[in-house]
């Protein structure tokens, strides 16, 4: 299991993010949102249906980063 989801659109910002989770070798799951057709597990870690969105995965629980 990866230790970061990363919900993120190519047109968004979240290529900063991605790369800044790559520099530092980070293992992480990248999740593709489109626009108009947002995931149910996006809207469940992030009901504002922003992008990007981090969701770390840890023993006392995920926390998100929007």
């Amino acid at each position: 299991m990866s230790d970061y989801t990363f919900y993120t659109n190519p047109m968004s910002r979240g290529q900063i993010v991605r790369w800044a989770l790559h520099e530092v070798g980070a293992n992480y799951e990248q999740v593709l949102v489109d626009w108009q057709d947002k995931p149910a597990a996006f809207l469940a870690a992030n009901p504002m249906g922003k992008v990007p969105t981090i969701a770390p995965h840890a023993a006392s629980g995920d926390r998100v980063v929007t």
